[in-house]
C-alpha cells in the first residue's frame, strides 16, 4: 500500500477530519495500482467528513503499515533554528539547542499530545512577531520548491501543520514500523519498515506544468495521472474517488481542494516508490538538507 496525505492542523478533531485527507493505492502488479473506495479511502465515499483526525490517521497507518506515505507538511525546520539555543529554550527545551531533527521532533511530540482540542500554547514564543525575520526562515528545500517557511504563523500558515505533523511522525517512527526520510536511523526501524516522505502538491504540479491549480482540480488530477503513466505506472482509479477529488472543497472564500491535493501527494509517493522522484535541493546542499528535511518532486515532467 502507498498513501498520500493532504494535512491540516486545526485544534479540533472535527475540523481535522475536514482537512486531513488520506488516499491509498494498492499494488496489483509490479507497476500497477488500484485506487478504490475500500480501507483508508472509504471515508471519501461516506456521508460524513472525508478525512481523519491526526491521531486517527496515525492509528490507521500503524494498523495497516504502508510501503511509502507522502505527507504534505514540513518535516523539519531550518538549520539556523536547530542550532539556536534561545529558540529551543523559549519553548521550554532544557538541553541547549536542538542540534538535530530527532531532538526537535521528540520535544514537539512530548509538548503536543494528540488530544482534542490540541494545545499549541507551549510554542507561543515561536510566534513572536518581533522575531519573524528569523522564525519565518525557509529551509534549503523550501527555497527550491517554492514552499512556505515551516513556522510561518499567518497568511499561508504552516506553523501548526509543522508541529502537529511532527507529533504524528514521532508516533509513527517510535513504532519501528516507519522510517522518516531523510532523518531515519536504520537501527530504529524494523526490517521492511515503510517510509515517510515529505511532498508538496503545489510544487509537484508546478513541476508538471500547472502553476495555478487551486481552481483547476480536474486538471491537477490528470497531470498527476499523466506523470505516473509517463513513468510506466498504471493507475486503475474508481470513478467515485475521482469525482470526490474533483469536487470536494473545504475552503471558504478561496477554494481548497484537499482530496485533489491528497491524490497528487499519492501520485508523488508512487513515483518515489519507483525511483521516479528527485529531491528539491541543489547537490551542494545534500548534507544540510539531511538535517532540515527534503521535499520530493517528480524527476521529469511528462511531454
Amino acid at each position: 500500500m502507498i498513501v498520500g496525505v493532504d494535512f491540516g492542523a486545526s485544534r479540533w478533531v472535527r475540523e481535522q477530519r475536514r482537512k486531513i485527507v488520506a488516499l491509498a493505492a494498492h499494488r496489483t502488479s509490479e507497476r500497477s495500482y488500484r485506487i478504490d473506495g475500500t480501507g483508508l479511502n472509504a471515508r471519501l465515499l461516506g456521508d460524513g467528513a472525508p478525512g481523519y483526525g491526526a491521531a486517527e490517521l496515525a492509528d490507521r497507518l500503524l494498523a495497516q503499515p504502508a510501503r511509502v506515505v507522502g505527507c504534505d507538511f514540513p518535516f523539519g525546520i531550518p538549520e539556523a533554528l536547530l542550532v539556536d539555543e534561545h529558540f529551543a529554550a523559549s519553548a521550554g527545551y532544557r538541553d541547549g539547542a536542538f542540534g538535530q531533527w530527532r531532538s526537535f521532533h521528540r520535544f514537539v511530540a512530548t509538548a503536543l499530545p494528540l488530544v482534542d482540542p490540541l494545545d499549541f500554547s507551549p510554542f507561543s514564543a515561536w510566534r513572536e512577531p518581533s522575531r519573524r525575520d528569523r522564525l519565518w526562515a525557509r529551509r534549503v528545500t523550501d527555497v527550491v520548491a517554492g514552499a512556505q517557511p515551516p513556522l510561518k504563523d499567518r497568511f499561508q500558515a504552516t506553523f501548526q501543520m509543522t508541529l502537529l505533523g511532527n507529533a504524528v511522525l514521532a508516533r509513527l517512527s517510535a513504532s519501528g514500523r516507519y522510517r522518516v526520510s531523510p532523518f531515519a536511523d536504520d537501527d530504529a526501524a524494523d526490517a521492511g519498515a515503510g517510509e515517510l516522505i515529505e511532498v508538496y502538491p503545489g510544487a509537484t504540479l508546478r513541476r508538471l506544468g500547472l502553476a495555478r491549480y487551486k481552481d483547476r482540480p480536474a486538471e491537477a488530477l490528470q497531470r498527476a495521472r499523466n506523470a505516473c503513466a509517463a513513468a510506466g505506472i498504471i493507475l486503475d482509479v474508481d470513478e467515485r474517488i475521482l469525482a470526490v477529488c474533483r469536487t470536494y472543497d473545504s475552503g471558504g472564500a478561496a477554494p481548497d481542494h484537499d482530496a485533489a491535493d491528497a491524490f497528487v501527494a499519492l501520485c508523488t509517493a508512487i513515483l518515489y516508490a519507483h525511483g521516479a522522484c528527485r529531491p528539491a535541493l541543489p547537490a551542494s546542499e545534500e548534507a544540510r538538507a539531511a538535517r532540515e528535511g527534503i521535499i520530493w518532486l517528480p524527476a521529469a515532467a511528462p511531454r
